[in-house]
């Protein structure tokens, strides 16, 4: 008689999940016009947000997240000030506790799934409150950071912007189930991209000029053209090195990465399999250089952001071991100091130190993640043999034996998730260090979004086209 597995102790939270609303699973194919529409809604929803500021905020604090805030989706001053941190750090919490078999929990099994997709949801609420209380009570927006005569505010005022902050969150954390469920991709990987998208075309092509920097433009592109246009030698320099405002250097960066990344999209290496039950016919099993796609660089930006927000609270609280964080949440010292990028040649020449410190920080956590994300997520060598073999595929020359498919498999995808980890680590440290419109991760991630997001949706228009390819897609 088969031995009963032992039932999660995470089940207590079952009467809290089923209380909490959600985005119904569609009992339906969802068509593919429909999967537009859902997805270009939460969209617009989530710009409509990054408009709306904070009720009761006094002053301009600036991005605490600083180029962090392109991964984390966030925006300074308005109620998604949080963005996507929350989920992603519940997201990374609970893959850990399966991957490192702290919680029984059975990805196979669909109860114990929904289990855990329910358990994220409330972690992600208990994250986005606990950094909503970070920031509030760490001092980020308490007045007398801009007036040392101004009032602190009331703790009335405080709680009511932690709990926009928190409605803020928690609005996202529904629109990205919308978009799992109704939309291509995830709601997560589209705020990003969105997000630095538009970054990129505002610093690149805006013709808005700066009151601040005598009138300059802030686009690169167009100052690029008035200094053309005035003949000043003088001027067509600055447009290419000023370090105040987004440069010609900057543009340049920003194409650079991108090819790179398209190019490093269509590299694989692929493994021939036969499908014994249709007298061996052949096919290929491909395992794409960025094998765990921009998932490193997103894990490990979440670990410096919410290291930022606990360091901050320390230091407030006069125990500064992490760092400090000065005004416009620029890191001054300490650890948090080495966790964010010098951007431009000027900044990385004036301190190399620190851009070598953050190189190698960044390249050894995405190398980290990468390995334990394909170890968390099936996509490990014993996995992916398992699924072939269950498919009815072999490797030909080799004996039908999922150790055997392992072990050459292993041979593989071992090397790829390092190299795919230390590649999208090296790649985003160095368009941060190029100053790199939209900072080097953020295009390192937006670039490697679309694409997937191009793949997803070709997938889907061919098979509302012929119906009978969705079987194949597990549809």
């Amino acid at each position: 008689m088969e031995e009963e597995k032992p039932r999660s102790k995470l089940y207590v939270f079952e009467p809290i999940i089923h209380r909490l609303p959600e985005v119904a699973v569609p009992k339906r194919h969802v068509a593919f016009k429909e999967r537009f529409l859902w997805t270009g809604v939460a969209l617009v929803i989530f710009f409509i947000m990054v408009q709306i500021p904070l009720y009761g905020m006094v002053g301009e604090p600036g991005s605490f997240f600083g180029y962090l805030r392109y991964v984390l989706a966030s925006h300074a001053g308005t109620i998604m000030e949080l963005g996507i941190g929350p989920i992603v750090t519940a997201g990374i919490i609970m893959q850990l506790l399966v991957g490192g078999k702290i919680i029984n929990l059975d990805m196979s099994d669909p109860d114990d799934r929904a289990l855990f997709t329910g358990v994220q949801k409330i972690l992600a609420i208990v994250m986005a409150i606990f950094e909503a209380v970070m920031l509030v009570f760490g001092g980020w927006y308490d007045p007398r950071r801009f007036s040392a005569t101004a009032a602190p505010l009331s703790s009335g005022a405080n709680v009511f912007l932690i709990v926009q902050l928190v409605l803020g969150a928690i609005v996202v954390i529904y629109l990205d189930e919308l978009v799992s469920k109704y939309g291509f991709g995830s709601g997560v990987s589209l705020f990003i991209a969105g997000g630095v998208a538009g970054e990129i075309v505002w610093r690149a092509f805006t013709p808005a000029t700066s009151a601040q920097y005598a009138g300059q433009m802030i686009g690169a592109i167009p100052n690029f053209i008035r200094a053309l246009i005035s003949g000043s030698s003088t001027q067509i320099g600055e447009a290419f090195t000023r370090s105040n405002l987004p440069n010609i250097m900057s543009v340049f960066a920003t194409l650079i990465v991108f090819f790179i990344v398209v190019y490093a999209e269509s590299l694989r290496v692929e493994i021939p399999l036969a499908y014994g039950k249709f007298g061996g016919m052949r096919g290929r099993y491909p395992i794409k250089f960025l094998y765990t796609s921009n998932i490193p660089v997103i894990l490990a930006m979440t670990v410096f952001a919410n290291v930022k927000i606990v360091a901050s609270l320390l230091a407030r609280a006069g125990h500064p071991f992490l760092g400090t964080v000065g005004g416009g949440g620029v890191p001054a010292s300490g650890l948090v100091y080495y966790l964010e990028p010098p951007s431009g040649i000027a900044s990385v020449t004036a301190d190399p130190l620190r851009a070598v410190i953050y190189l190698v920080i960044l390249m050894v956590i995405c190398i980290g993640f990468a390995w334990l994300w394909v170890q968390m997520t099936g996509m490990g060598p014993r996995d992916v043999a398992q699924q072939l073999q269950d498919s009815g595929l072999s490797i030909p020359g080799f004996r039908r034996d999922v150790r055997v498919m392992g072990w050459v498999l292993e041979r593989y995808i071992k090397a790829v998730t390092i190299m795919s980890g230390a590649f999208v680590g090296v790649l985003a440290a160095l368009a941060d260090f190029m100053g790199a419109l939209g900072s080097g991760t953020g295009i390192l991630l937006t670039v490697g979004i679309i694409y997937g997001l191009y793949e997803e949706i070709a997938r889907e228009r061919v098979s509302e086209m012929f119906p009978a390819v969705r079987r194949l897609f597990g549809e």
